[in-house]
């Protein structure tokens, strides 16, 4: 056995050993054959919007699981749906691909309004009853967009692209995630940085709490961070068995945090002590092709939690 062969071994050996604690899902289920460009749940996560490879957009209940809607952004095909966002109600979901919004009536299935966007999008969140989107742009803005009337609201300057936004309930407090390094806390209202939060490398995910207290961010090769949302104080910080945070969720009235991570680890934490509470682990549908599945939302759901990941999988979590 050579050298480098036996270090294999050994450094599988490990992460293998690292990773003896995370629990397999209860139950999973497909909801995109050839994988996915993004998947978000709703806040009571009894729904998903499935963005697929190949297959266009599609929404989903969850218990049971059914498909609801095929949405797409044209006539005829698929729309390569990137990012979407449900308004905090349920009652708006929006799609986006690169260049186009769609504003979508959940209870209906119609469309509402179709928009060309004023640029590339990364991500995209809603106001309540979806009168207001603000967008992760790639010219280096988190732009407030009027998703019923049109028009630009705000232009929220950063100095690389935005990848991540988030909304807190009131509609007001909003996060930004960035290339420069930088996530930042914003005033909806008066378009004003509230917080400029610093990290060593590109920020990929925010996420605010319901009531705005609380604001998670991750950047790469760090670890995860929870801040006090209206000071901008570092709370704490937790460290990801593996990979970086990729989606995280506060639950139970911002008492917990529910994280997944690039390399399929789901793990539940104890806001108020930074501890682990629960690791879970989403299972690869091909460890051929890769043993990592990174995980694009998780949720409560039915007294449980949920997961999904880029292959197409959503994981049911107890």
């Amino acid at each position: 056995m050579s050298l480098l062969t036996r270090s294999l071994i050994l450094a599988s050996a490990f992460l293998l050993s690292a990773c003896d604690d995370a629990k397999a899902p209860e139950k999973i289920e497909e909801v995109a054959v050839q994988g996915s460009y993004s998947i978000r749940f709703s806040a009571d996560g009894n729904q998903a919007m499935v963005g697929s490879l190949h297959h266009g957009g599609s929404l989903w209940t969850l218990a049971p699981l059914e498909r609801r809607y095929d949405w797409n952004h044209q006539a005829e095909g698929y729309s390569n749906i990137l990012t979407s966002a449900f308004s905090p109600d349920g009652n708006f979901i929006a799609t986006a691909d690169n260049r186009t919004i769609v504003l979508w009536d959940n209870n209906s299935g119609e469309a509402v309004w179709f928009w060309n966007a004023p640029g590339d999008i990364e991500d995209i969140a809603l106001t309540a009853d979806g009168n207001l989107a603000l967008l992760a742009m790639q010219d280096y803005t988190a732009t407030l967009f009027d998703i019923k009337n049109g028009g630009i609201r705000q232009r929220l300057a950063h100095d690389g692209i935005v990848y991540d936004v988030s909304i807190a309930e009131d509609g007001v407090l909003a996060a930004s995630a960035s290339d420069d390094s930088s996530a930042r806390i914003w005033n909806l209202d008066t378009g004003k940085s509230l917080h400029t939060l610093p990290h060593e490398n590109q920020v990929r995910t925010v996420e605010l709490s319901t009531d705005g207290r609380l604001l998670f961010t991750s950047a790469f090769g760090e670890s995860g961070k929870i801040w006090d949302a209206r000071s901008g104080t570092l709370l704490r910080e937790i460290a990801a068995l593996r990979g970086h945070y990729s989606s995280a969720r506060f639950v139970n009235g911002g008492s917990q945090l529910i994280t997944g991570n690039s390399s399929g680890q789901i793990e539940l934490w104890n806001v108020n002590n930074g501890e682990r509470q629960q690791v879970w682990r989403a299972e690869p549908r091909d460890t051929w092709v890769s043993n990592n599945v990174q995980v694009e939302d998780v949720a409560r759901s039915n007294g449980g939690w949920v997961a999904a990941g880029s292959n197409g999988l959503v994981y049911y979590l107890k």
